[in-house]
Parts: C-alpha cells; structure tokens; sequence
C-alpha cells in the first residue's frame, strides 16, 4: 500500500528514496523494493527469494535505513540477508496483524460521534499525544530523532488526512492516513489520551472516522502490534478483518 502511494504520487520521483524492480523471465515485474528512510520489501507471491536476494545485495550500496517494514515473510528473508551488513537491531516487532475494512462490514458510523479533521491551531496539541503513539509503538521520542518530526505532522494536517475526536471540547480520539492508492487508505497514528479511555470513545471516534474515509476511498487497512490486545480488539469490534501480517526492524 505505502509502495503503492509513492509510485502514484511520485514521491521516489522528487527524490525521496530510489526504488528497484524485479521483473521474471518474461518480464513481468514481480518484485519492489523502496530504498528511503525507511525499507520496504514486496514481491508477488510466485517471486523466488531470487528477487529478496538482489534487493539484499542492493541495500550495501544506499544509505543506512531507520527501519526495514513490510510482509512478514519478506521481511524476514529480506533481514536473512542483510543483518550481517546492518548489525543487531534496536526493536524487532516480528508479528504485526495485517487489518482491512470495506463499507459494507463497518459497524457504528459518523452519527456515534462528532468527529473532524485536525487543524493547524490544534498542532501544539497533537505532537505530544503523537510523539506518545511513536514512542509505544516502536520506543524512543521521534521529537528527538526526527528534527523534521513537527513538520511532517503539519504537512498531515494541512493534507486533511489528520483526524479527531472531542468530548466537550478534549481530545478524545486521534488517527491519520499514512498513505493511499485507488484501492484503498492506511490509517496510522491512532491514539487515546490515556485521560480518555476506558470510555467507549475510542470505538465511537475510529467507527466515525472510518464512516467518512471509506466516502474517499474503497477500503481502508492498518497493522498493529501482535501484543497489543486492546487496539485488536478496537478494531474487530468497528469492522475490520485480519487480511495478512508484517513485520518491522527498527535499526540503531
């Protein structure tokens, strides 16, 4: 999916990492790898770890990645390949429940809750709960590894993929688009006020957010991590199916 959205909209184009494709003996391409800040695997299912391999070998010549994301199985060949050149890693999440959600399976809807887009005003508000996300999910503050980490959340923002709940004027609920194609929208970023849960508003708030997405796009996915039970069962209980699994590596 993230793949998909940087080829679509160009982004290797404009210089924000370099893609390499695997094509067969007939030429059809059956393998992508982005090279960025972070790496990102994918091969059709009947490509041979051929394809892994060459991706591998190409990863000695870019610079060194913050993170290796995608397919569990791909990435776990992928990292076969390349652990001896990048070293011991600072966070594995091996197993991350792949989930999708098309219309017809969404359960509650905008009517449960008020819900919006995030403004710029709102900023100073959602890079602490945001920095918070990150930091659970793959440990570390990204306000200090990421100097451009305010920025990024204001070009969000300011792309209107940045979305919330209030309950009498406070954050409730938060999540945001991290990509999309004409197939479907990755929803990233979703959070709770730890203030705020226990309350139903996390259920409420991503039902009525979905509600509105899947107006603007087909279907809408997300991965989490295996041990977090209570986003899992958020998510069974607005609609969404498991559909695959991924992987992450974070490096040092």
């Amino acid at each position: 999916m993230y793949v998909a959205w940087l080829v679509a909209t160009r982004q290797i184009e404009r210089g924000s990492g370099i893609g390499e494709i695997w094509r067969d003996d007939n030429e059809a391409i059956t393998g992508f790898c982005y090279f960025g800040p972070q790496v990102v695997p994918c091969v059709s299912s009947g490509a041979s770890n051929e394809a892994i391999g060459a991706f591998a070998n190409h990863a000695r010549l870019v610079h060194r990645p913050r993170m290796i994301v995608g397919p569990k199985e791909t990435v776990d060949v992928f990292w076969s390949h390349v652990r001896e050149i990048f070293g011991e890693p600072e966070l594995v999440r091996a197993c991350q429940p792949l989930y999708a959600l098309e219309r017809l399976a969404l359960r509650g809807g905008r009517r449960d809750a008020a819900v919006g887009r995030a403004t710029r005003a709102e900023l100073d508000e959602i890079i602490p709960h945001s920095a918070s996300m990150i930091a659970g999910e793959i440990g570390g503050d990204p306000r200090r590894n990421n100097a451009d980490f305010r920025g990024r959340t204001g070009r969000i923002i300011d792309a209107g993929w940045w979305w919330r709940y209030r309950v009498l004027g406070k954050l409730a609920f938060m999540c945001n688009v991290g990509s999309a194609s004409d197939r479907t929208a990755q929803i990233q970023g979703v959070w709770t006020p730890p203030d705020m849960r226990g309350r139903g508003y996390a259920t409420r708030g991503l039902a009525a957010i979905c509600d509105h997405l899947l107006d603007e796009h087909p279907s809408l996915c997300l991965y989490v991590n295996d041990f977090n039970a209570p986003a899992i069962a958020l998510y069974e209980r607005v609609g969404f199916a498991r559909a695959g699994t991924f992987a992450t590596i974070v490096l040092r």
